[in-house]
């Protein structure tokens, strides 16, 4: 996918420098540590049609560096949309390109695997803490929704 920001026309790249710098951007810090997980969180967003996702990831993959004006981004995304009417056609192929990079599906992939692998143990947690309780469900849909789009 191209798209325009000041003139500047570039391709969304899903190489190691965007999942770097998804990683680095949008991870959740826990404890003071990032997790290491901002590409999944950025490909959970997308598959859930959370559409102001989309600016993210054009932060990400698009190699404009530092978009100083938002105002312009928010154009870029009204023209490759157009105007919304082609949001869900959008959405699908950012999809389909982030799916295509071996960098953000190995990391996604490996991700998925490891909570999958914690889930026995979080299960015997959400026994007694609420918080584990609260929160299993949401780490369950999450990874059923990787596995039915990965």
């Amino acid at each position: 996918m191209e798209i325009t920001i000041n003139g500047k026309m570039s391709e969304l790249k899903f190489n190691f420098k965007a999942l770097f710098k998804a990683n680095s951007g949008y991870s959740t810090i826990e404890n003071g540590i990032n997790q290491g997980n901002g590409a999944v969180l950025l490909f959970i967003r997308l598959i859930e049609g959370d559409v102001t996702v989309i600016p993210e990831i054009i932060k990400v993959a698009g190699g404009f560096g530092k978009i100083t004006n938002e105002d312009k981004l928010f154009e870029a995304i009204d023209e490759i949309t157009d105007g919304g009417e082609k949001i869900d056609e959008v959405m699908d192929e950012l999809k389909a390109e982030l799916k295509q990079s071996g960098f953000f599906v190995k990391t996604i992939t490996s991700y998925k695997n490891q909570i999958e692998e914690s889930i026995p143990m979080m299960e015997e947690k959400a026994k007694t803490d609420d918080t584990m309780a609260n929160n299993l469900q949401a780490i369950k849909y999450s990874v059923k929704l990787l596995n039915d789009n990965l």
